[in-house]
C-alpha cells in the first residue's frame, strides 16, 4: 500500500513540474510577442534569431534611467541612422572574390535574379545549391547566416546550421559543393 502511494506522489511531482514549466515558458513567449509588438518587430523573425545579447541601441536608455531618469547628455540617440554593411566572399574552390556593400540582405543561390533581397550571389554552377539556398541577414548589430530551407542544407565552418547563426570573419559557408569564406566584414556610416 506505501509503494501505491508512493508512485502516486511521485506522478503527481512530476505532472505539477511539467505544467508549470509549461505554463512559464508560455508566459515567456507571450511577453516576448507583446514586447515585439510594441517595438514593431515582426514576431516570427525576431524569435528565429538568437537572443544572447541585449540591442546595443536600449542600453543608453536603461543606464539612463538608473541615473534618476535622465539620459546622460554626451551620447545624442540617433534612431534614424541607417548602417551599411560591406562583407567580401571568397569561393575556395575558384579563388573568385565577391565584394557586397548592403544594409539589410544578400541571398545566395543557383538563381540568376531575385527582386526580394537587396543583393544576390549566384551560384549556378553547382548543381547543388538550391535557387534560393541560404541569405546573410542583418539584425541589430550582427549579420546572420540563416538557411531558406534548402534541399541539402547550409553549413557554417563544416556543421549544419538549423537556425540564423552569427556570421563573422574566417567563418567558412558550406551550400552544396562551394564552400565560401568571409575574409572580412565591416560596417559603415552613411
Amino acid at each position: 500500500m506505501s509503494d501505491l502511494i508512493y508512485w502516486i506522489a511521485m506522478v503527481l511531482i512530476v505532472g505539477a513540474s511539467i505544467a508549470l514549466l509549461t505554463g512559464t515558458f508560455l508566459s515567456i513567449r507571450k511577453n516576448k510577442r507583446e514586447k515585439n509588438k510594441k517595438t514593431g518587430r515582426v514576431a516570427a523573425y525576431a524569435d528565429d534569431y538568437e537572443e544572447d545579447e541585449e540591442d546595443e541601441r536600449e542600453l543608453p536608455r536603461r543606464r539612463g534611467t538608473a541615473q534618476g531618469g535622465r539620459r546622460p547628455q554626451s551620447q545624442p540617440e540617433r534612431k534614424n541612422e541607417k548602417k551599411q554593411w560591406k562583407i567580401i566572399l571568397e569561393n575556395l574552390d575558384t579563388w573568385e572574390k565577391h565584394s557586397f556593400i548592403f544594409y539589410d540582405t544578400i541571398a545566395i543561390g543557383r538563381g540568376s535574379d531575385v527582386r526580394t533581397y537587396e543583393k544576390y550571389l549566384s551560384v549556378s554552377e553547382d548543381p547543388r545549391v538550391s535557387k534560393l539556398h541560404c541569405a546573410i541577414v542583418k539584425r541589430g548589430e550582427k549579420l546572420y547566416l540563416k538557411d531558406l530551407e534548402s534541399r541539402n542544407g547550409t553549413y557554417l565552418n563544416g556543421k549544419r546550421i538549423e537556425r540564423p547563426i552569427i556570421l563573422q570573419r574566417d567563418d567558412v559557408i558550406g551550400i552544396g559543393e562551394s564552400r565560401f569564406e568571409v575574409l572580412k566584414v565591416l560596417r559603415e556610416r552613411d
